[in-house]
């Protein structure tokens, strides 16, 4: 697998394996309206209304089915159920979770934890369910309610409870196996309501004995959700708790052997809030600019009306749709082909990358907001050095 994405890279344009994770966006449905939010943030306003067929769309099981099968054939290892909507949002979860398992791939969820109950937690544990973002936002109750309107309190006491539940189910299965599934990661979207919660976010995390806690800027609406970016005393507040907890954490774990906790991406979140420009909501150019971007021979998300798009923040480019093209077709299309020529070579001057993330002024969308960073690094970890002796970067 590895020899053939290298070859791809190397041609330049063709994937010759699939991709290594594919993200299927299952439903655009959601319970909650976070503040941060794309889709159903109250500071939409009447942005979020035009909006309203949008967030109803949802992936047949039958296409699911069907793509799951075609991307097995092409290599896919790991599958990622996140995007637009809550995944326990749509009708077939636990199906489609049965399926992803039966076809010998990893399952990664991302989800707000409110739709699942203690009966799911079980079944979640027995399935043997690889990851869990838990989206939080908040590590106490009151920050929580502020930053989801709908939800009151008493809803993070419950999510709460339910981690707590599937952390001692995951305990009792220790016995089965050296490494207890699922990976529980809580992730947290930074922004101007939550930033002070830092401390509180890691607190939750240690009581809960989380595998790993995860931090991200906020990606904002221009003249909507940019309202939530951090200012500048806010950003160095953040960085300071993120040194800080960072190090206690080491010191709790010397005390506590047991615990595993890490900040799972802490240099780049770091590199990310260090960017001159954090105030407007652009945060890679310490980031993205490092290295070429590999994320087209080794990612696509498929969104809820079938579209198939080369990066998760290029939702405004579609390089086929599962719903009358064979992935495999799509996965060589014109359109991917064309992206990885550009994403490779990344001229911040090309037209094209306006295509990028959620500001449609933004000249080179890319430096707003990446959450392909990591596969990138990855991959430039493993092959950067290789490339250089074929002259492919300097």
């Amino acid at each position: 697998m590895e020899d053939l994405l290298l070859k791809g890279i190397l041609d330049g344009k063709t994937g010759f394996i699939g991709p290594q994770i594919v993200q299927f966006d299952l439903t655009n449905r959601c319970n909650n309206n976070c503040l941060c939010c794309w889709n159903r943030s109250p500071l939409l306003g009447e942005f979020n209304e035009q909006k309203r067929e949008e967030n109803n769309r949802e992936l047949s099981f039958d296409v699911i089915k069907k793509t799951l099968l075609e991307l097995k054939e092409l290599g896919t290892k790991d599958i990622f159920l996140a995007g637009g909507g809550e995944p326990f949002a749509h009708p077939d979860i636990m199906k489609i979770l049965k399926l992803v398992k039966q076809n010998g791939m990893r399952v990664f969820i991302n989800t707000n934890f409110t739709l699942i109950d203690k009966e799911k937690v079980r079944e979640i544990v027995d399935l043997k369910i690889d990851l869990i973002h838990v989206s939080l936002l908040a590590g106490t109750a009151r920050t929580y309610a502020r930053v989801h309107p709908n939800k009151s309190e008493d809803t993070f006491n419950k999510i709460k409870d339910n981690l707590k539940y599937l952390m001692d189910i995951r305990k009792e299965k220790k016995q089965e196996g050296p490494v207890p599934l699922p990976h529980i990661d809580l992730h947290h979207v930074i922004f101007n309501e939550n930033y002070k919660d830092i401390k509180a976010m890691v607190d939750f995390a240690l009581s809960l004995n989380s595998n790993t806690i995860e931090f991200t800027p906020v990606d904002t609406i221009p003249g909507k959700t940019d309202s939530l970016l951090l200012n500048y005393w806010q950003k160095w507040f953040v960085l300071m708790q993120i040194v800080i907890q960072n190090k206690r954490i080491e010191i709790v774990k010397k005390v506590r052997k047991e615990i595993p906790l890490f900040i799972e991406q802490y240099h780049s979140f770091r590199k990310r809030l260090l960017s001159r420009k954090v105030a407007q909501g652009e945060y890679e150019d310490k980031t993205v600019s490092s290295h070429p971007c590999y994320v087209g021979w080794a990612f696509a998300r498929i969104l809820a009306d079938g579209n198939v798009n080369p990066c998760l923040k290029a939702h405004k480019i579609s390089i086929g749709n599962i719903y009358n093209q064979q992935f495999k077709d799509i996965w060589n299309s014109p359109q991917e082909q064309l992206f990885r020529e550009k994403s490779f070579s990344l001229n911040r001057q090309d037209p094209y990358f306006t295509l990028i993330g959620n500001d449609p002024k933004a000249r080179f969308g890319c430096l707003k907001s990446c959450d392909n960073i990591q596969i990138n690094k990855d991959i430039h970890d493993k092959y950067g050095a290789i490339l250089k002796e074929y002259g492919k970067i300097t």
